[in-house]
């Protein structure tokens, strides 16, 4: 018999050995007739955590998992950084009928495609493929569209500053005044 009150051949030493997350760092004194293994999880945090359930998979972690499945369902990858930011406002301008921008975006007929309305982590990656710089002081990296009269589409979207984007409103919008040169009508500044 081990110290342990267990027969060594009925033993299965679990030391170093890997469930999820958790590293077995050694056999703890048992509560009743229970197993129990200090491990450490990747998080850093040590727990004393039966071998039933490190053997079952039941546990994989000290509890951070959980925290994080918790926070994911809160808080969606990326809620609360400027790219979500700019891709709630986007959505907003063109489909609710009470924002204050949705007379120039969404009565005008313009709309956010299907791909990007439904899928942030879509937009996140066309953004970040496309020139986004989360660093950008404010005005320097701003979303633009191509044609003013277009929809919301990595076809017809980029990342420019502020005077790019100003420049490249739609004709008679006030602030712009526009000309025609060789058959197109262009900005006077440009």
């Amino acid at each position: 018999m081990s110290s342990f009150g267990i027969s060594p051949k009925n033993f299965n030493d679990l030391t170093g050995q890997r469930f999820g997350r958790l590293t077995v760092i050694k056999r703890c004194t048992p509560k009743g007739q229970k197993v129990r293994w200090l491990c450490k999880c990747d998080c850093g945090n040590e727990k004393d955590i039966a071998a039933y359930e490190l053997t079952s998979g039941n546990t994989k972690s000290c509890g951070c998992l959980q925290a994080e499945a918790r926070h994911r369902r809160r808080n969606p990858e990326g809620r609360g950084t400027r790219l979500y930011g700019v891709w709630k406002a986007m959505k907003q301008r063109c489909r609710d009928k009470n924002h204050k921008g949705y007379r120039l975006y969404g009565a005008r007929g313009i709309n956010v495609c299907d791909e990007w309305a439904n899928d942030y982590m879509a937009f996140h990656d066309w953004a970040f493929a496309n020139g986004y710089d989360p660093d950008a002081p404010k005005g320097k990296c701003t979303l633009d569209r191509i044609n003013p009269n277009g929809n919301y589409e990595p076809s017809n979207c980029r990342w420019v500053d502020m005077k790019t984007q100003n420049a490249n409103r739609r004709p008679f919008r006030r602030g712009n005044r526009y000309t025609k040169a060789k058959g197109e009508s262009r900005a006077i500044h440009d």
